[in-house]
C-alpha cells in the first residue's frame, strides 16, 4: 500500500494550472523523465551510478514542477509526493534542483512558493528534507526546522523542515 492509499490521496490534490510567467522563467507541470538530467547534475553531482528517478514519480497524486527558461530548457524542478510526516505534514517536497548557472535568482523561491499555495488550497501542510546548507532558504519561506540532523543522499547532512498553511510557520 503506497502513502497515497494511507491519507486517501489517490489522485491529484491540488488544482491544476495553465504554464504561468514568473520573474524566473515559465513554470508548469511536466513529465518526470523531463527533469533526470537536472536532478543528476544537481542533485547527485552528475554520478549515474545513483538514482534520479524513483516509482514514486508515476504515481498519480505526485506533482512535477519545473521552470524552463526562454530555449525551453529546464533550470528548476521539484517534486511534490504524498508522503506523511506523521502528526505534521501530508506531503513532502523532494528532489528541488536548481541549475546552478541560475542560482540566486528567484528560481527555487518560485517553486517552492508554487507548491506553498498549491497546498494551502488543499489544506496541507508540506516538509522537506533540507541539506543543511539550504536551512536559511526555506526559513525564508515559512518552514521551520524539526528533529536531529542526519546524513542524506550524498553522504550530506541533511534536517527535516515543516510548513503549514494555517500558520504560515511550520508550527
Amino acid at each position: 500500500m503506497g502513502a497515497s492509499s494511507v491519507i486517501g490521496l489517490h489522485g491529484p490534490w491540488w488544482d491544476a494550472g495553465a504554464p504561468l510567467d514568473t520573474p524566473a522563467g515559465r513554470m508548469a507541470e511536466v513529465d518526470p523523465r523531463r527533469l533526470v538530467p537536472l536532478r543528476r547534475s544537481v542533485l547527485r553531482d552528475g554520478r549515474s551510478d545513483l538514482p534520479a528517478s524513483y516509482g514514486f514519480d508515476r504515481e498519480p497524486s505526485t506533482l512535477h514542477l519545473a521552470v524552463f527558461d526562454a530555449g525551453d530548457s529546464v533550470i528548476g524542478a521539484v517534486t511534490v509526493l504524498v508522503d506523511p510526516l506523521p502528526g505534521a505534514a501530508s506531503l513532502r517536497l523532494a528532489l528541488m534542483a536548481v541549475d546552478p548557472a541560475v542560482q540566486g535568482r528567484g528560481v527555487g523561491r518560485s517553486l517552492v512558493t508554487s507548491v506553498q499555495a498549491r497546498a494551502a488550497g488543499a489544506g496541507l501542510a508540506v516538509w522537506a528534507a533540507s541539506r543543511v546548507t539550504a536551512l536559511p532558504f526555506y526559513r525564508r519561506l515559512g518552514f521551520r526546522p524539526r528533529g536531529d540532523v542526519v546524513v542524506g543522499p550524498m553522504d550530506l547532512p541533511h534536517r527535516r523542515v515543516l510548513w503549514h498553511s494555517g500558520t504560515g510557520t511550520g508550527a
